[in-house]
């Protein structure tokens, strides 16, 4: 039987705050507008630059976590958070928000370091079902974070951020009394042996796929609204039902499919039906003619995605070394944060010229990251390696990579 590390209690909660900070800004960006008269572009670069900030920060939280401790980073990257969330609910002016959300962003990049603290403190065995927990804890960040928002926002601009700075605030010392610090180990490598383990086959590997995998994601859910708009005519009201169906599926198979099948199956075999899936959904999309087609449509995106994430993080858990843990899973992070600035403004390309090709390029990139896991040295060698470690008990320590 499973039991949740006490240690996880603070790492989830880490994770919804940091993720509600970019899912917050969601429903007030137009009355950011009406406020303070921002452009179009300057208002959407609201949501970009934390993904930017998360993307330059990460890595470097990552290296400093091995070197320092995760908590101590946590502790950091929680309190740039907190700061941020305050001054955005303070903010007098356009400049000042920008400002917040670069400091909110920063704070944003140590999830890496939270990502790393998971395989940390779980078991080989239990690993599969904490990253699954984690990207639920992900997903339901992305469902209530807009609702709260939309609903807070009639009683003020500055009230969403607030309330986030409270719980941000009750984090921090849920972190300080229940993480615990003395299962850690520092590293004394440098950043340039960092990126030379990042650059090893499998995990090269790992990353490669699930930056496509999250382009993906990214670039069908932030035009998601768009497409429904210009294919089935759906009212913005109807956008947030579908979006609260596809994540209470979605957290629902992490927990009940995605952990069963990694047991039995492996965790790349599970990723690589999760990108089939996913595939045959992007693929749906351009034949899509009502809302109950793309309802169901959109459930087996739900699952097919959240059979990636999870078994894709864990793969990259198992083939890096604990020395080098936290500095890998902040590269991780770092390329995911590309993929968040990257793939909205392309699928918002294709939804201009026809919305019913919005489908075509995430298609492209889990079709490119599904054929990648079928590399046949790459897969071999991925497999074999994982069942030396098995067999040897590398797991439990971590200091060699598959």
């Amino acid at each position: 039987m499973w039991r949740l590390p006490r240690a996880l209690l603070p790492i989830y909660a880490t994770t919804l705050v940091e993720t509600l900070g970019y899912t917050l800004m969601i429903p007030l960006l137009p009355e950011i507008v009406k406020q303070y008269g921002a452009s179009d572009v300057m208002t959407g670069s609201l949501l970009s630059i934390p993904a930017l900030c998360s993307m330059i920060a990460a890595p470097v939280w990552g290296k400093l976590s091995d070197r320092l401790g995760r908590k101590r980073i946590i502790l950091i990257a929680q309190g740039l958070t907190l700061i941020g969330y305050l001054m955005q609910a303070m903010a007098p002016s356009l400049i000042w928000i920008f400002i917040s959300r670069i400091i909110s962003g920063s704070g944003g990049g140590a999830l890496g370091a939270v990502q790393s603290y998971i395989a940390d403190v779980t078991k080989e065995e239990d690993r599969d079902l904490a990253y699954s927990l984690y990207g639920a804890v992900f997903g339901v960040a992305f469902i209530i974070g807009p609702v709260a928002s939309g609903f807070l926002i009639h009683r003020g601009l500055a009230v969403p951020f607030f309330i986030a700075a409270g719980i941000e605030a009750i984090t921090i010392l849920i972190t300080i009394f229940l993480l615990p610090s003395s299962m850690q180990r520092t590293s004394r490598t440098s950043f340039a042996e960092s990126l030379k383990a990042a650059n090893v086959p499998g995990v090269r590997l790992v990353l490669i796929r699930h930056f496509l995998a999250i382009f993906a994601i990214v670039c069908f859910l932030a035009n998601l609204a768009l497409y429904l708009h210009h294919v089935l005519g759906s009212p913005v009201s109807q956008v947030g039902s579908l979006l609260s169906i596809a994540g209470v599926v979605g957290g629902a198979a992490l927990i009940f499919v995605v952990t069963p099948l990694a047991k039995h199956l492996g965790d790349r075999r599970v990723a690589q039906i999760g990108l089939l899936l996913s595939f045959a959904a992007y693929v749906g999309l351009a034949f899509v003619n009502d809302t109950l087609a793309f309802a169901a449509l959109l459930i087996g995106w739900a699952i097919g995605s959240a059979m990636v994430e999870p078994t894709l993080t864990a793969l990259l858990s198992v083939r890096a070394k604990r020395s080098e843990r936290g500095a890998i899973m902040g590269v991780s992070d770092s390329i995911n944060s590309v993929a968040m600035i990257l793939a909205p403004a392309a699928g918002s390309a294709i939804v201009g010229a026809n919305a019913r090709y919005l489908g075509v390029l995430p298609a492209c990139t889990v079709l490119a990251a599904f054929l990648m896991g079928r590399y046949p040295r790459a897969a071999a060698k991925a497999e074999e390696a994982e069942r030396v470690r098995r067999k040897v008990g590398w797991g439990a320590t971590g200091d060699r990579l598959p």
